[in-house]
C-alpha cells in the first residue's frame, strides 16, 4: 500500500467508519459497557496507526470530513432537549447553577491534581479541555497551542471512563433521579456520556445534552481568556 494512500482520506475514513461499525456490532452482541464502540474503535484505529507508522496529525488531517460532521452531530442532541423542555424547565435555576459550577470545577480539579503531581505544561493545557466535547476541545487546543493528539486522547478517555463509571457510581450514592444522572454524564463525559444517557432514557439524554452544551459554551468563552498561549 502506497504511503500517499495511507495518509489520505481514502484510507482514514474507511478505517474510522469500519472500526466504529465493528465496535457497534460487538457492543450490541455482548451488551457490556466495557466494549463501548468508542473503546473498540479507538483501539482498532490506534493499532492500525501504530502498526503502519502513521502520525496522529496526518490521520486527523485525512479525517477532516468526520471532524466537520462532529458539529452537526452535537447540535442534533438538541432534539431530546426540545422534547423534554417542559420537564427540564421545572428544575429551573438550580439546574443551571449546578451545571455552571460543575463546568468550572471539572477542569479545575483535574488541572489542580496535575499541578500537585508536577506534570508539564503541555499536559496541563490538554487537561483544561478534558470535559468538553471533542470539536470544541480541539478548537480551544489550537487557540491555546495545546497538543491536539494529547487533547483528543484525554477527551475520549474522559468520556469513556465517565460513561462507564457514572451510572453505577450515581446508583451507589442512592440517586435515582434521571435528571441528575444526565447532568453528571453531560458535565463529566460530554458526548460519550450523552450517548450513554440516551440509552437510559430521553429525559436523561436531554439533561446530559444541556449540561454538555453549557459546559462547552462556558469553556469556549473562558478558557482562551484564562490560559495564556
Amino acid at each position: 500500500m502506497s504511503s500517499e494512500l495511507l495518509h489520505s482520506p481514502l484510507f482514514a475514513l474507511p478505517l474510522s467508519c469500519g472500526a466504529f461499525w465493528f465496535g457497534v456490532l460487538l457492543y450490541r452482541r455482548t451488551g457490556t459497557v466495557l466494549l463501548h464502540p468508542i473503546i473498540t474503535a479507538s483501539l482498532l484505529v490506534f493499532a492500525a496507526l501504530y502498526s503502519l507508522d502513521i502520525p496522529y496529525r496526518d490521520y486527523q488531517d485525512a479525517s477532516g470530513l468526520l471532524y466537520v460532521l462532529l458539529g452537526p452531530a452535537v447540535v442534533a442532541l438538541a432534539v431530546p432537549l426540545k422534547q423534554n423542555l417542559t420537564v427540564i424547565r421545572r428544575a429551573g435555576w438550580p439546574l443551571l447553577v449546578t451545571i455552571t459550577i460543575g463546568a468550572l470545577l471539572a477542569p479545575a480539579i483535574a488541572v489542580g491534581i496535575a499541578l500537585l503531581l508536577g506534570v508539564g505544561k503541555s499536559v496541563l493545557l490538554a487537561l483544561s479541555g478534558k470535559s468538553i466535547t471533542t470539536p470544541i476541545a480541539l478548537a480551544i487546543a489550537e487557540k491555546v497551542h495545546a497538543s491536539l493528539s494529547l487533547t483528543a486522547a484525554i477527551v475520549v478517555l474522559t468520556g469513556v471512563v465517565g460513561a462507564l463509571a457514572g451510572p453505577p457510581l450515581v446508583r451507589r450514592l442512592g440517586i435515582r433521579d434521571e435528571r441528575i444522572l444526565g447532568v453528571v454524564l453531560g458535565i463529566n463525559a460530554h458526548a460519550v456520556g450523552t450517548a450513554r444517557a440516551l440509552e437510559i432514557s430521553a429525559l436523561c439524554g436531554a439533561c446530559a445534552a444541556l449540561a454538555m452544551g453549557l459546559c462547552g459554551a462556558l469553556s469556549a468563552l473562558l478558557l482562551p481568556l484564562i490560559i495564556a498561549p
